[in-house]
């Protein structure tokens, strides 16, 4: 029989699948044109400057995977508070109908509701409850995740079509070495960084946008440039300009070390 620390495992190993999902699916409608670069030479300056010509929503089976994904780390709380409350109840016809994990904002009127919540629990229960800090200002990550959970409830979490991320400079270099036989400089170039952040990195992308200006004189260089582009969370008063896929790796990450906590009360 399983143990109740290992069925929420279980929710947490979903959670992880789900999250390697969304990353294969956000790389494929990135690879399949999400978003265009074109290349306009300047004769005047002799620079080729570069503008984003395309930048598509995500797809609805991408908005789908992040809000599944959000749901199950959010509910994965609730499941090891349930669990908790399993081992400290003392009235058997008690469902816990009304339990899960506390997470609320900064005001002692919120603090004091969530703790309600939970108030068969063991002393040294709610004292790891309270190192945790499931508040918007102790655990702010935390809290970002309860919220985005009951927006997704009603609706779409909103993200931004695209943020500028980044130009790879070191693999064009790289090709270009190749290309022309002087592979025995390799050494050399993999010394630079692999690449260079935007100056526009966070920022929504716009049709239009002036994304770089290529290095004069090295048209072959700049032939071979790749530039990646973010999607980040876009919800006034709770998460702006933050990378959907990073935020959410960090989340998992961090619920994964919360369950892992209160691991020794659940066997």
């Amino acid at each position: 029989m399983l143990s109740g620390f290992d069925l929420i495992i279980q929710r947490v190993d979903r959670a992880k699948e789900q999250s390697r999902d969304l990353e294969r699916e956000m790389r494929a409608w990135a690879d399949e044109g999400a978003y265009r670069i074109v290349p306009k030479f300047d004769p005047e300056s002799g620079y080729t400057r570069y503008y984003l010509d395309q930048a598509l929503d995500i797809t609805p089976h991408i908005a789908a995977l992040i809000s599944e994904l959000l749901h199950s780390l959010r509910t994965s709380l609730d499941n090891l508070a349930y669990q908790l409350f399993l081992i400290c109840r003392s009235d058997s016809t008690d469902e816990g109908s009304g339990v899960y994990f506390p997470i609320y904002d900064d005001s002692k009127t919120s603090e004091a509701d969530a703790f309600r919540k939970i108030k068969s629990f063991r002393k040294e229960i709610v004292d790891m409850i309270r190192k945790v800090d499931p508040s918007k200002s102790g655990n702010p990550l935390l809290w970002v995740l309860h919220r985005l959970d009951i927006v997704d409830k009603h609706r779409r979490v909103l993200t931004c079509t695209l943020v500028h991320h980044s130009i790879f400079l070191r693999d064009a270099m790289r090709q270009l070495l190749i290309d022309d036989g002087d592979a025995d400089m390799l050494p050399l170039v993999n010394l630079w960084p692999a690449f260079q952040a935007s100056a526009k990195t966070g920022c929504k992308a716009k049709v239009g946008d002036l994304v770089f200006v290529g290095m004069s004189g090295n048209e072959k260089v700049n032939e071979k440039l790749k530039f990646t582009y973010d999607v980040a969370f876009d919800e006034p008063g709770i998460i702006e300009g933050e990378s959907v896929i990073s935020t959410l790796d960090e989340m998992l990450k961090l619920i994964d070390g919360i369950i892992h906590l209160f691991q020794p009360f659940l066997i």
